[in-house]
Parts: C-alpha cells; structure tokens; sequence
C-alpha cells in the first residue's frame, strides 16, 4: 500500500510539473529584455546638432530633453524662483538654437549650452537690480536673502527638519547633549555649563565640534539626494513649448 502511495505520488508531481511547462511555454507574459552589448543608440550631442543644421528641427527636441534638468538648476541656483528659471531656460534654448552654427566643435556642447543659460540668468538679474551684476568671488559670503524662502513649503520644511533631527541623535551624546541645550533650548554658554558641570570653554569646544560634524553628517546625507530636479510633469511642457517655437521660427539657425 505505501509503495502505491508512493508511486501515485511521483507519477502526479511528474504530470503536474510536465502541465507547468507545458503552459509556461505557451504562456509568456514577460521576456527580460536582454542587456545591450553594443554601443548605445542615443545619438551624440554633436550628432543632435548636425542634424538641426541639415534642417532637421525636430531633432531639437533631444537637446531639450536631455538638458532640461541641468539647465533648471542653473537657472534655480541664480534666480531662485521656479517660474523665472523656466522663462529663461525657454529663451536660453532659442539662442541656443539661434547660434547653433556658432558652436566650436572643440568644446563640449554642454559646456557652450550651460553658459548660454548662465548669461540669460544674468541678464534677468541685471534687469531686475538695474546694477551690473558683480563678477564671481569665491572668498566673498552671503547671508542670503531669507524672504525668498516660502516658509508656506511645509513638505520642503518637514524633509530638512527631518534631515536636522536625524544628524542630531546620529552625534555623540556630549556633542548631542551640548548641541540640544545651546542651539535648541536656547541656554547660554554659562547656564549650559553650569547644568553639565563643566566648565565654558569646554561647552564652547563642544558645541564647534558638533557644530562642524553636523554640517558634515548633513552634507553627506544629501549628496545622495537629487536636489531641485525637473519632474515630467515640467519637462514636458517645457520641451512641447520650446520645439513648438523653434519650429516656427522664420530665421534658420546658420544665418542668426
């Protein structure tokens, strides 16, 4: 009987794993694509930019797309202000297209698009101070301007103070303990040091260290975050509206 058993056992699992293949090969939902193993079939910025000049305006569209992201945060960076950076990514890309012919081919296209972005960020600067704009200066610090921060952003708000709090509890306990009371709590260095019962100095050389490790913790922990990106619901737009101009503008880019 158990030998029965047994052989009613191997004989359905043979036939029901036989019925699996059977329909497994009938029914293919999904194939994994297979991995690429040549060169990719984007087109080169250079390649993208002979086409435009043989007439084909269409292609432009590729330029757009692949450099909407990049050019935002230029544009971000500079005039702070979202509609702002659209405008003058828009008019970036039509001098762009304007004075294609006048790309040098020995450098890079991202470099030439990217500082035609810069200088149309400059120009809304200059139009809105009425000042010429000052020269970079790596040694010069700004406070920044804190009206230009929508305290309205709570998502914006809520991420950084969750970011905050994070590298807060990530900080030693002397450095976390200090740091809590002087910059949260608000007490003085002497009624922090009277409360730990230690001396000024020694708060003083606490709160500098935790100070510069929390700056580090939070620059690390946002390298890995895209910081002001170009959603699809932007991109679109931005890229319908832009191919829509440059389609109908009556100056070909050879002759600008």
């Amino acid at each position: 009987m158990g030998e029965l058993l047994s052989n009613v056992t191997v004989t359905f699992h043979r036939r029901f794993h036989q019925r699996v293949r059977m329909q497994a090969a009938r029914f293919v939902p999904f194939e994994h694509p297979q991995e690429p193993t040549g060169p990719t079939s984007e087109p080169s910025d250079l390649a993208v930019v002979d086409e435009v000049l043989r007439g084909n305006r269409e292609m432009f569209e590729v330029i757009v797309r692949r450099y909407n992201a990049r050019l935002y945060r230029v544009g971000m960076a500079h005039l702070r202000d979202h509609a702002k950076a659209e405008d003058a990514m828009q008019n970036a890309y039509m001098k762009c297209f304007l004075h294609l012919a006048r790309f040098e081919r020995g450098a890079a296209f991202s470099t030439w698009l990217t500082r035609i972005m810069i200088n149309e960020c400059l120009m809304v600067l200059r139009r809105e101070h009425g000042t010429k704009f000052e020269p970079w200066d790596s040694t010069t610090e700004e406070s920044g301007d804190p009206e230009t921060v929508s305290m309205s952003d709570t998502v914006q708000l809520n991420e950084m103070k969750a970011l905050l709090e994070n590298a807060i509890r990530a900080l030693p306990q002397n450095y976390r303990t200090v740091y809590m009371l002087r910059e949260v709590q608000q007490l003085s260095t002497a009624e922090t040091a009277e409360c730990l019962g230690v001396s000024e100095e020694t708060v003083k050389v606490t709160l500098h260290r935790a100070r510069a490790k929390l700056k580090t913790d939070l620059l690390n922990s946002a390298a890995g975050i895209e910081l002001f990106s170009y959603p699809a619901e932007f991109c679109g737009p931005m890229t319908e509206h832009v191919l829509k101009k440059v389609l109908a503008c009556a100056v070909p880019p050879d002759r600008a």
